[in-house]
């Protein structure tokens, strides 16, 4: 519980750019504010083809869930909007290899 307080806290307190509706600039920074954490077992990474920011943690399946929806909502309070696709926040295991976690639906 004390790791989501901690993510939380880091996420909000990111710096703030301007909202752009280019929904790749949006996923670059969501992955800036994931790496900014320091939480993260690997770097976050954007994949526009797949329309996915993918992030790695080590946590169990629940609390995965529940650190993907934290970042959808900082996400949100930021303004960023991802237009063009089904943009999602993929969080992955160490040892899940290609296979999320959990993952959460960005907003549009």
């Amino acid at each position: 519980m004390k790791l989501f307080l901690a993510v939380a806290t880091v996420l909000v307190a990111a710096n703030s750019a301007m909202a752009a509706d280019d929904a790749a600039n949006n996923a670059f920074r969501v992955c800036r504010m994931i790496d900014n954490t320091g939480l993260f077992t690997a770097a976050c990474q954007v994949s526009s083809r797949k329309y996915a920011v993918t992030a790695t943690i080590d946590l169990p399946v629940a609390d995965a869930r529940k650190a993907c929806t934290q970042i959808v909502g900082v996400a949100s309070s930021k303004g960023y909007h991802f237009p063009g696709g089904a943009w999602t926040v993929q969080i992955k295991s160490p040892t899940s290899g290609d296979k999320s976690i959990a993952s959460c639906r960005l907003p549009k």
